[in-house]
């Protein structure tokens, strides 16, 4: 129990300090809504492949500004008694809640705008969408030191899969391939992969990143305690 006390009490912190980089989201949130537009306006865009996919640039940028805005706070806090964990499960708490309150917003746009003959393909993208970006978010700011090049890195990987189809094996092994296909269900387009080998492929991704954002996350955090004198 005071393990998620702890938890929420930090995943709060993180939320206020968030909340100050008001303008960055803000433009985070509008750039899924440009793609979208853009590519229903054109008549050879895939409305729903942009739109959703910007929208992992968004809640994966979102992820990443706050981690690097909270890397001088970490370790103090680390020493004050919070284990990495704890920071850990603090920033998913907030940033999946966020993230799935922006996919439902965007998904209602999605739907307003161009309908859909899939409504349960297009929600279950833009869960899936939520729950890969926020990893993957936390492990570019946890590996790469500069907030430029890991933004940099996002964008180019989120472009790539923009430009892959669906269909292509390239874009299946990539973090967003899963939420990629459905996506093109929900946009009436055959696919050949069922939506349980999507699914299933997106949550080894989440799993994965989250495994892997824990090892590194605890050893970016780590303290080096004075030892009492004998």
């Amino acid at each position: 129990m005071i393990s998620a006390r702890r938890t929420l009490t930090a995943a709060e912190m993180f939320g206020r300090d968030l909340s100050r980089r008001w303008l960055a989201l803000v433009l985070l949130v509008t750039l899924p809504a440009v793609f979208f537009v853009v590519s229903k306006v054109s008549t050879t865009g895939h409305a729903f492949t942009a739109g959703g996919l910007g929208l992992s640039w968004a809640i994966a940028g979102a992820s990443l500004f706050t981690a690097f805005g909270a890397r001088g706070i970490d370790q103090r806090l680390v020493f004050d008694g919070y284990r990495p964990v704890e920071l850990l499960g603090a920033r998913l708490v907030l940033l999946d809640l966020a993230g799935l309150a922006l996919s439902a917003l965007f998904g209602v746009l999605l739907f307003g705008v161009s309908g859909s003959p899939d409504v349960p393909a297009l929600a279950l993208a833009l869960v899936l969408v939520t729950l890969v970006a926020v990893p993957l978010g936390l492990i570019l700011a946890a590996v790469v030191p500069y907030e430029l090049e890991a933004t940099l890195l996002l964008i180019g990987l989120v472009g790539i899969e923009m430009i892959l189809p669906s269909d292509s094996s390239g874009a299946g092994a990539l973090p967003f391939g899963g939420p990629q296909e459905l996506l093109d269900r929900a946009a009436g387009k055959t696919n050949p992969f069922p939506i349980l080998t999507a699914t299933a492929r997106s949550l080894a991704w989440v799993v994965g990143l989250t495994v892997v954002g824990a090892v590194i996350w605890a050893w970016r955090t780590r303290v080096a305690r004075p030892h009492p004198a004998d």
